[in-house]
C-alpha cells in the first residue's frame, strides 16, 4: 500500500508540533563555508516546486554526530565490500562537523513525522525510508504551507533508525554557529563503531 498525499484539511489539525533545541543540532559538511545549505527539488523533504511563488530551502541535520555520520559519509560515499564499509579517504578527512544557532531563539518548532504522531496522519514509517521521494516532498511542502509555525520536519533516521533526523526550513532563521574538521579520536570511534575503512 503505498502512502496517502496529503489533502488539505485533512491533516493540518493532527500535525503534532516538537520543539527541538538549536544547540543540539549536528550536520556533517564537506563545504561548511556555505553552511546551512539549502536544497530544494532533490532530496527526501525538499520543496518539489522550487522555482514556485513562496518555495522554500531545506537544511538537513541529525539528533546525534553517529547519526549525521550515517546519513551523510556511509550514504553518500560508502560501499559494503568484503564485511565492511569502504569509504573514500577525502570523504572522512574532509568532513566538518558544523553547529547551528538563531539570533531569534534558541529552539525550533518541528512536525514529528515519528511513532503516534506520524500513524495519526495515516502515515508510515515508508516516509522516511522510501526510494521515492514523491510523497515525502509533497508532506513537506504542505507541512510548510500549512502555516508558519512549522519550521521543519522530525523524522527517523533511514540510515541509523534508532536517531532522529530532521529537515529544516529555511524560514527558521539557522545559521552557522561554528564548523570544526571531523578528525582524531571522534573520526577513529565512528569508524570502529560503523564498520568503516577508508580506501
Amino acid at each position: 500500500m503505498s502512502l496517502r498525499l496529503p489533502e488539505r484539511g485533512t491533516f493540518e489539525d493532527r500535525l503534532h508540533p516538537v520543539r527541538i533545541e538549536i544547540a543540539s543540532l549536528v550536520r556533517l559538511s564537506r563545504r561548511p563555508a556555505t553552511e546551512p545549505y539549502w536544497s530544494a527539488g532533490v532530496h527526501r523533504f525538499d520543496d518539489p516546486q522550487p522555482d514556485r511563488r513562496g518555495a522554500f530551502g531545506t537544511c538537513y541535520a541529525a539528533n546525534s554526530i553517529a547519526v549525521a555520520f550515517a546519513e551523510s559519509v556511509i550514504h553518500e560515499a560508502g560501499r559494503f565490500v568484503a564485511g565492511r564499509y569502504e569509504v573514500p579517504q577525502a570523504e572522512l578527512t574532509e568532513r566538518s562537523v558544523v553547529r547551528f544557532r538563531s539570533e531569534r531563539r534558541r529552539t525550533l518548532v518541528l512536525a514529528d513525522l515519528t511513532g503516534e504522531a506520524l500513524k495519526a496522519l495515516g502515515l508510515n514509517n515508508d516516509i522516511s525510508a522510501s526510494d521515492d521521494y514523491t510523497v515525502s516532498q509533497a508532506w513537506a511542502q504542505a507541512i510548510h504551507d500549512a502555516g508558519t509555525r512549522w519550521e521543519g520536519i522530525r523524522y527517523i533516521s533511514r540510515q541509523m533508525n534508532k536517531g532522529f533526523a530532521y529537515a529544516i526550513f529555511d524560514r527558521s532563521g539557522l545559521v552557522k554557529l561554528s564548523a570544526e574538521r571531523l578528525k582524531g579520536r571522534i573520526l577513529d570511534e565512528l569508524c570502529n563503531r560503523f564498520n568503516v575503512a577508508a580506501v
